[in-house]
């Protein structure tokens, strides 16, 4: 499986939701030795009528 990388940072575990809005991820920081996990949360812009 390819695991997409954000910011060059954090890696996608898996997508927790995904609605009208947003998309929110579980992620692992690649930067720390722990890997911690963290959630991120993807705005979608407005689209225009």
């Amino acid at each position: 499986m390819n695991r997409e990388i954000i910011s060059n940072r954090y890696r996608i575990v898996k997508v927790l939701a995904e609605g009208g809005f947003s998309k929110t991820f579980l992620t692992e920081d690649t930067h720390l030795p722990s890997g911690r996990r963290c959630v991120i949360k993807q705005l979608k812009p407005m689209k225009r009528v």
